[in-house]
């Protein structure tokens, strides 16, 4: 059975409505990178200071330091304080595995019964071990072991006062205990492993196996929670450390994540009281400099930080620049199913360069907006601007707005290009494109100080757009021969960011163009082109430059007429 169906009219309204749809660009400001910050649904908010129970792995820890930290109460580390407690650091209540968590829900209100006799190991004289403990946490006498656990449970059961959980996953490579007949949290002790030979062995869960014992724990989770408990599930981008499975423990890494974001798939699809927070993508799409300690394992406690904050923000109801809502049916385009089929045929009609269609529905576009704005893309692609123009000159739409922008500039209508383009940059939008069409046609028309203004505005709009603004700057002043202040301009942004093959390319012909030879070619040095085209740029820019060098040279060396 498919996870869900849309038909095709509701699969193409949500796709057109979805401002996340896409990946976006790299030359504009995006989502992706450095930081992935992909959207989410937030369908309930948090309380101020309100109880927040907490279950998982390791990176549910995380997650609580920062929500402590923001004033939230977590019981989970209160724990902690009590004298058994003491000695042991928060990860004695990490949970890696689905089965684990079930365990510890099942036991504290009773579904199942916690068995001492086959959880509790002796490892040496008088010092045991809780199994389902994690292994790091030193072996001590039974009594302790005892109380630990004990409090564990009550802990657990602070469920039943907590409106919000969390609960973050782990893996799905555990360790099967034959004789309890249940899963461990962590690998039983080595002095365990040689005692039993025979007790332990390694299990890789799969779909159905996780997707099962996470819809017991949730029913748990339900019965003895408030009425209005509402669930966050998060699988954590932590990996495995190592695997017991014989390959790269990358390989194995991606199926044991694969699944648990699958099985979350289905349980956000199937209950209602469940979203999901994308902390996994986040981390392991972002630049892994910014993502990850040396060891490759550890998240790095800033983006452990930036993802809780986006999440405490989004629901505790506080604006997010950064975080883009996914549409609701009330932003769905209006048209009916026809008229949005009939643009998709457009969009395929368009790339095929498909003239006749677009001539046997030549009355479309002044009846459905979704179909005229590619009837508007195509005839840019025949160059038809002034068509272009007149069709959209009363759409208001963004899309509209921009490819009427492009078509004036295309016709040197500068100055209308620039009252319109003004109107897009007053809306502070993302992206640089209207911006680079305010500079093209401000330089057009306009003085040196009028394009300097430009790229002031720019940067106060966005200063996270500095280098690129830098940079286009620095090109347009570079196409009306203000070499010295493009060069100014070009070197800044090379030092905010780094030295593309663009980039380098524009910073040579400035330094060829008032003769420094010898900094084009250091500019050029051991920059790779990314395009073929690139690639002969470079070496076309590094020959003449090399020429110029040489022909200075001969000059200065050549004896001079007595």
């Amino acid at each position: 059975m498919p996870l869900l169906i849309h038909n095709g009219v509701d699969a193409v309204r949500i796709r057109k409505a979805n401002e996340v749809a896409a990946w976006g660009h790299r030359r504009h400001e995006n989502r992706v990178e450095p930081i992935a910050k992909p959207a989410f649904d937030v369908p309930f908010k948090l309380k101020r200071k309100e109880r927040i129970f907490t279950i998982g792995s390791c990176f549910a820890r995380h997650v609580e330091t920062e929500l402590i930290q923001r004033g939230f109460r977590i019981p989970m580390r209160d724990l902690l304080a009590q004298p058994a407690f003491s000695d042991v650091d928060t990860e004695v209540v990490n949970n890696f595995g689905i089965p684990s968590i079930y365990n510890e829900l099942a036991w504290a209100f009773g579904a199942e019964n916690f068995d001492e006799d086959l959880a509790f190991v002796e490892v040496q004289k008088d010092k045991f071990v809780d199994l389902h403990m994690v292994n790091s946490i030193r072996p001590a006498p039974l009594e302790l072991v005892r109380e630990r656990r004990r409090g564990l449970i009550e802990a657990t059961r602070t469920l039943a006062k907590c409106r919000v959980l969390i609960m973050t996953l782990g893996l799905v490579e555990l360790w099967w205990d034959e004789q309890a007949q249940l899963y461990l949290n962590t690998a039983p002790l080595p002095s365990v492993m040689k005692k039993w030979p025979e007790r332990f062995s390694l299990h890789v869960l799969n779909f159905e196996d996780c997707r099962d014992y996470l819809n017991r724990a949730l029913d748990l989770c339900f019965a003895n929670g408030p009425k209005n408990l509402q669930v966050i599930l998060t699988v954590s981008p932590v990996p495995m450390m190592q695997t017991h499975r014989r390959m790269d423990v990358m390989t194995a890494n991606s199926y044991s994540k694969s699944v648990l974001r699958a099985v979350v798939e289905h349980i956000v699809t199937e209950r209602d009281q469940i979203c999901y927070f994308p902390s996994y993508e986040s981390v392991t799409y972002s630049d892994r400099q910014i993502a990850w300690a040396d060891d490759f394992v550890h998240v790095s406690s800033d983006i452990v930080a930036f993802n809780v904050e986006r999440m405490v923000n989004a629901f505790t109801g506080k604006k997010v620049a950064e975080n883009l809502a996914l549409p609701d049916g009330s932003q769905m385009p209006r048209e009916d199913a026809a008229a949005l089929l009939l643009a998709e045929r457009a969009k395929q009609a368009r790339l095929n360069g498909d003239g006749s269609f677009f001539a046997e529905h030549e009355g479309t576009a002044s009846t459905s907006p979704a179909y005229a704005i590619e009837y508007a893309r195509f005839l840019a692609d025949k160059g038809d601007y002034a068509s272009l123009i007149a069709l959209l000159e009363n759409d208001e739409r963004l899309d509209a707005q921009i490819l009427r922008a492009q078509s004036l500039l295309k016709i040197e209508k500068y100055e209308q290009v620039i009252t319109l383009v003004n109107k897009i940059c007053e809306q502070g939008l993302k992206g640089d494109l209207h911006w680079r069409m305010l500079l093209e046609a401000t330089a057009a028309v306009g003085t040196v100080d009028d394009v300097l203004a430009v790229e002031q505005r720019w940067i106060d709009h966005n200063h996270r757009h500095y280098f690129f603004a830098k940079h286009w700057v620095g090109h347009t002043l570079r196409k009306i021969g203000e070499y010295d202040l493009a060069i100014g301009r070009l070197t800044d942004a090379i030092e905010d960011g780094q030295k593309t093959p663009q980039l380098s390319i524009e910073l040579a012909l400035c330094f060829l163009a008032v003769d420094r030879r010898d900094d084009a070619l250091d500019i050029l040095d051991n920059v790779p082109g990314a395009t073929d085209s690139q690639i002969q740029r470079i070496r076309q820019l590094r020959e003449r430059a090399q020429t110029r060098l040489q022909k200075g040279r001969r000059r200065k060396a050549a004896p001079t007429a007595e």
